[in-house]
């Protein structure tokens, strides 16, 4: 018999090859390569082959070169344990879980397959490549070493029943975990990655160009070790697309670029998240129940760190309380890093979304009057004006308009304005207007009747607009 031992103590029983002590499956790859040459690949594709058509899907401290599982319906999970695998496939297979546990793998690749409970744990693999997964449990990636993550079209079935106390979790169905991971290069949910494409045409397996959501309850990316050579800095490390469902980010140190894009998130938290480079929001709605805005929205500020900039872009929220925070976290960014113009897009968002507020609560009667009386007030005072202090040119432009066009065809069409001719012309009117919105009164004209408060407006209205200019302009160039 094979001389490899067992956990449990027992022997293999498979026949050993000829000058070696292990069966075709547990014999190393330096010894068998020595012995068989490039045999020893069909030897251990066959020898599994018959193996798993025997029922038998439990595999421990086997060597193995290019598996591939497709087109099967297993009652049992497929286990790899212990194991040395360099590129295994698993295609359209119907298993209740699929677990590598303590093995080193090159390439993992789980293709259109539906699958309980997907486990990697404490296992050494290069690159892990989710495509068109349906999981009717969880995806646990835990205390492993793997270099490249993508996750495409995966999505939660709701159909297979709880088996989360088979691997020791309670309450975590349709979750999404990838914990206690190091020397990670980059984590992409559906990201496009050519060469997974060309490793599965050549396998004869034809992958569609298009992509559905990334769908789970929970998405979970916690205590992630991100490779800091300094070539990934400038790289996106973590790329977060088309996700639907709940995302936790938390202790992880991203170094390098983050992105979330076209996502639909309920409830996002951000706890000790690091971002080294710059984090975008583009395309994502956001979505949180009333524990959520209250609890955690607060802290985000203080728990989510981006040393570079943050890019909140046509993304929805569903309360203006949310967008305040998330507008307010991408203001500080831009403004720590010297770029006010950009800041000022964003503290304009800010403000707006802040305004917006007032009136979303649930007063009512007079207090719900008085409340749309100052939003009013504001939006006429600090948005029309000046855009809340952050457009130098719209004082001007409203002041030319006013003082050149709207105020002198008011005192032409109401004849309220006498001189020193009897007829005034269209000019006179425009030359009264610039005299009282400068305040000058050389005393050649005089408002009579309605004209009177006219020009009274008209000269508060001038002095107000100078001294918004002023304060603008020397606001965006003093600073």
């Amino acid at each position: 018999m094979c001389e490899y031992t067992y956990e449990n103590g027992q022997k293999c029983r498979l026949k050993p090859l000829e000058g070696s002590k292990y069966c075709p499956l547990h014999i190393p790859y330096e010894e068998g390569e020595k012995l068989f040459g490039e045999r020893i690949k069909e030897l251990k594709a066959q020898k599994f082959e018959e193996r798993l058509k025997a029922g038998q899907t439990y595999f421990e401290g086997v060597y193995l070169y290019d598996v591939r599982i497709t087109g099967m319906k297993l009652e049992k999970p497929i286990v790899f344990k212990k194991s040395r695998i360099k590129t295994i496939i698993i295609d359209s297979v119907t298993t209740t879980g699929i677990t590598f546990h303590d093995s080193h793998v090159g390439r993992i690749i789980v293709f259109d397959s539906e699958v309980g409970t997907f486990l990697l744990n404490r296992s050494t693999v290069f690159g892990l490549n989710l495509l068109r997964l349906r999981f009717s449990n969880a995806v646990y990636v835990r205390n492993s070493s793997v270099r490249y993550i993508m996750i495409n079209s995966t999505e939660y079935t709701r159909n297979g029943g709880n088996r989360e106390e088979e691997y020791g979790e309670k309450g975590s169905t349709g979750r999404m975990e990838l914990s206690g991971l190091k020397d990670v290069r980059r984590i992409g949910i559906n990201v496009s990655y050519p060469l997974l494409r060309r490793i599965l045409q050549e396998h004869g397996l034809n992958v569609s160009t298009s992509k559905r959501s990334v769908k789970a309850t929970t998405l979970v990316l916690r205590e992630i070790d991100f490779d800091r050579l300094a070539r990934f800095k400038r790289q996106v490390r973590l790329s977060v697309r088309r996700f639907h469902g709940a995302l936790v980010m938390e202790d992880i140190d991203i170094f390098g670029h983050a992105e979330i894009v076209g996502s639909w998130l309920r409830n996002p938290e951000f706890i000790h998240t690091k971002v080294v480079g710059n984090m975008v929001f583009r395309r994502t709605s956001f979505h949180g129940d009333f524990t959520w805005r209250s609890t955690f929205l607060p802290s985000l500020p203080v728990e989510l760190s981006v040393e570079g900039f943050v890019e909140v872009e046509d993304c929805h929220f569903d309360s203006p309380r949310t967008a305040e925070v998330f507008y307010r976290i991408a203001r500080i960014s831009w403004e720590k890093n010297g770029d006010f113009d950009r800041a000022d897009e964003y503290y304009y968002r800010e403000m707006v979304v802040k305004r917006d507020s007032r009136t979303s609560g649930r007063a009512k009667g007079i207090r719900s009057l008085i409340l749309k009386a100052e939003v009013l007030f504001e939006w006429l005072f600090a948005d029309l004006t000046c855009k809340y202090g952050t457009d130098w040119k719209r004082p001007i432009l409203i002041w030319l308009a006013a003082v050149n066009a709207f105020f002198p065809v008011l005192f032409l069409a109401t004849e309220s304005v006498r001189g020193l001719s009897a007829s005034l012309s269209l000019l006179d009117y425009e030359y009264f207007s610039v005299v009282t919105a400068t305040t000058l009164g050389y005393g050649d004209y005089h408002p009579v009747g309605i004209g009177r408060a006219i020009a009274s407006i008209e000269a508060l209205f001038g002095m107000f607009m100078w001294a918004v200019f002023l304060t603008v302009f020397a606001r965006k160039y003093m600073r």
